[in-house]
């Protein structure tokens, strides 16, 4: 199996590149499997960001093998401790103090690739997969059409009893030679499902962090994609080689 990843993301315009509340990662967690992970911090939670790099950090190194409250509690401990480093030498306010006892929330998205032709993914909220095959979209998950995405999306917390409830959607198949993956946060995913011969052929082509940005900054200008944090993690599979190359 040869697999080759490309990752971009761009910030919510106005907002500084430090500002990023979306994550991503990918690695080949062994020769038999490759994994891959993105999320959305909610940009109204503290230190959201961070649990979204937790959360698909967690994802490729084996960590949340299922995701239900009690796996998500060592992340929990790990996102607070990381707080308590990262404001160690400038405290914060009692208002930021306050808005952080309400935890962080992300929605998550992680996809395993195997080399007998096999994949499996799993998702919480509005990040999205879609597996195109010679130009056509034949898998897409959890959403398949831009009228099912809302404002109040299914969140992982960092909040231990916040994630009781939480109903992961599971879906697998199969890959073939030349297939590809896209995996996008919400804002993204929304305008590719509402645009999609535009974006696809676009998704497709692009190679380097310049012009996705320029592809991006189009859309938002066109008024056909929210001005949000977006993230897009393009997968491509063939199967004469059996290893992994990533860009």
């Amino acid at each position: 199996m040869h697999i080759t990843t490309h990752a971009f993301w761009l910030q919510k315009a106005g907002n500084q590149r430090e500002e990023y509340e979306d994550a991503f990662a990918y690695a080949n967690s062994s020769e038999s499997t490759f994994l891959c992970a993105v999320a959305d911090g909610a940009t109204e939670t503290s230190f959201s960001g961070l649990w979204a790099h937790i959360l698909v950090t967690a994802f490729i190194e084996k960590r949340l093998a299922d995701l239900d409250a009690e796996n998500m509690r060592p992340l929990s401990l790990e996102w607070q401790e990381q707080i308590t480093e990262l404001t160690r030498e400038k405290p914060l306010s009692w208002y930021a103090e306050e808005k952080l006892r309400s935890g962080a929330f992300s929605s998550f998205l992680g996809l395993q690739i195997d080399p007998g032709g096999t994949w499996k993914a799993v998702s919480i909220g509005d990040s999205c997969l879609f597996q195109i095959r010679e130009s056509e979209r034949i898998v897409s998950s959890p959403f398949d059409k831009p009228e099912q995405f809302n404002n109040r999306p299914a969140l992982i917390s960092t909040n231990p009893s916040r994630n009781n409830g939480l109903t992961p959607i599971p879906i697998e198949g199969v890959w073939k030679d030349g297939d590809h993956f896209f995996l996008m946060t919400d804002a993204l995913a929304h305008c590719y499902l509402t645009n999609e011969y535009l974006t696809r052929r676009n998704f497709l082509r692009v190679t380097d962090q310049g012009f996705f940005e320029y592809f991006v900054t189009r859309l938002r200008t066109m008024k056909v994609c929210k001005n949000d944090d977006v993230t897009l993690v393009r997968v491509n599979l063939t199967s004469q080689e059996n290893s992994v190359g990533m860009a």
